[in-house]
């Protein structure tokens, strides 16, 4: 329990759909229950986790349309109204809090928070200016107060490019499983294929290209070649026009069906014969520990960074080489051939919990509040 209610802003872009913003969605109610008061601080209001802020945490809305616009706006609000601590969580989000508590002159103290692979960002750049984070990192991140690193590959990674000495670092893995995760993952969901009694394989996560479903699709292909089955991808983004396509060309489109963003996948995943990760790169695989704890089994590309340590470098599931869709093919077959047991999936998932993920950012702010740093 923390003393004196400090104040904590955790900031985001927005609050769309994607695996940072739900961790924090879950860590909030223990944040608040340690007596910490709580600031959602977003560029815009937008995004489909909005309804889904717990009770007791505010928002406040910069009001950016763009990130370059946020930061004056983000300068402004370090200068009036500084938090004790500030948390940010994603890489332009890192740099843009650090360069405005510098121009603010604002006390708070920055915690930035790496939740992917920073070398797959550079490697495969969702726009050009993500080629400039190796430089913006090495700048200011060793002006952070404290670093955290979502898995153990992410930060060999990050203090690899932004040239940190791994003890500035601090791993706390993601947590996924609370005390409502039984009765979330029973919840009454309807889709014809959950009954149809045919293979149901399914993957989570926004339709952008690290995600690489179109190697998910054509190893899909090549599975029904071998044996029919149906593929539910959960999901939203840009990639979904070019998804459709190689869904006609590959003439599997009567096989998958993208319903979009679903609100809490996790009936779908208890209820899925194999939850299957194709991404390039991650930083953790939230999905990978959320299956595990259902009892389900799962196939993932070993990518960097996250899949290959809550999988035990495959003891709890196979690991197959990014972007080769014959292996995750005959990966998926042997996995729906093979028994399993549920139980021998499930308690390696269920280390993964929201209480110990809050813990270890907890003791990190008791530790900032009190005047020591890494």
């Amino acid at each position: 329990m923390l003393n004196q209610n400090p104040s904590l802003t955790v900031y985001f872009p927005d609050l769309s759909g994607g695996g940072a913003e739900r961790l924090h969605l879950g860590l909030a109610p223990f944040f608040v229950a340690a007596g910490l008061k709580v600031t959602f601080l977003l560029d815009r209001r937008n995004g489909e986790l909005l309804d889904r802020v717990p009770e007791g945490v505010e928002v406040k809305v910069l009001g950016a349309s763009r990130q370059l616009k946020a930061l004056p706006l983000l300068v402004r609000e370090l200068r009036t109204a500084p938090p004790q601590i500030f948390l940010a969580n994603m890489e332009h989000m890192n740099i843009m809090a650090l360069i405005a508590r510098k121009l603010s002159g604002a006390r708070t103290q920055i915690v930035i928070s790496q939740h992917i692979s920073l070398s797959g960002l550079v490697q495969h750049p969702p726009s050009w200016n993500f080629r400039t984070l190796p430089f913006l990192y090495r700048m200011f991140a060793p002006t952070a107060d404290a670093i955290v690193a979502v898995s153990r590959g992410v930060a060999d990674d990050l203090a690899s490019i932004a040239k940190l000495e791994h003890s500035r670092i601090e791993i706390i893995y993601n947590g996924a499983i609370a005390d409502n995760f039984n009765d979330r993952a029973a919840s009454h969901v309807s889709h014809p294929w959950l009954d149809n009694g045919l293979p149901l394989l399914l993957t989570v996560g926004r339709l952008v290209p690290q995600k690489d479903h179109a190697v998910l699709l054509a190893a899909f292909a090549k599975l029904l070649q071998e044996r029919d089955a149906r593929l539910l991808i959960l999901g939203e983004g840009r990639s979904r026009i070019q998804l459709e396509a190689q869904a006609r060309a590959l003439n599997i489109t009567d096989k998958i069906d993208m319903p979009g963003f679903v609100d809490d996948p996790l009936p779908f995943i208890k209820r899925a014969n194999v939850v299957i990760l194709a991404s390039r790169f991650e930083g953790f695989g939230l999905v990978l520990a959320e299956a595990l704890a259902c009892g389900t089994p799962v196939v993932s590309t070993d990518c960097p960074f996250g899949p290959a340590e809550i999988l035990d470098n495959g003891r709890f599931g196979p690991l197959v080489p990014v972007g080769d869709s014959a292996r995750m093919a005959r990966a998926i077959a042997n996995v729906l051939d093979e028994p399993h047991d549920p139980a021998f999936l499930a308690a390696r998932g269920r280390e993964f919990t929201l209480a110990a993920c809050a813990e270890g950012y907890l003791a990190l702010f008791d530790r900032l509040l009190n005047g020591q740093r890494r």
